[in-house]
């Protein structure tokens, strides 16, 4: 079981910061080495990682994206 923390952070000069904990680069080597196999919320999260870096791209204003979350099986 993973427990990965994205913290989204308004600065005060316009930017955002962004910190994952694990970070991208930890969890890409514990990819590579074999050592810890990736969980779903690994998975998960270097999505939304990934999001994060190509909206980050973009030029112009951002637009905010309210993700819908599906959930399959009985409730």
């Amino acid at each position: 079981m993973a427990k990965i923390v994205i913290t989204v952070e308004d600065q005060p000069d316009g930017n955002v910061k962004v910190v994952a904990t694990p970070n991208f680069e930890t969890m890409m080597q514990m990819n590579a080495s074999g050592a810890a196999k990736l969980t779903s919320a690994h998975g998960y999260a270097l999505r939304a990682l990934n999001a994060i870096i190509e909206g980050s791209k973009e030029k112009g204003p951002s637009q905010i994206i309210i993700p819908k979350l599906i959930r399959k099986g009985p409730r």
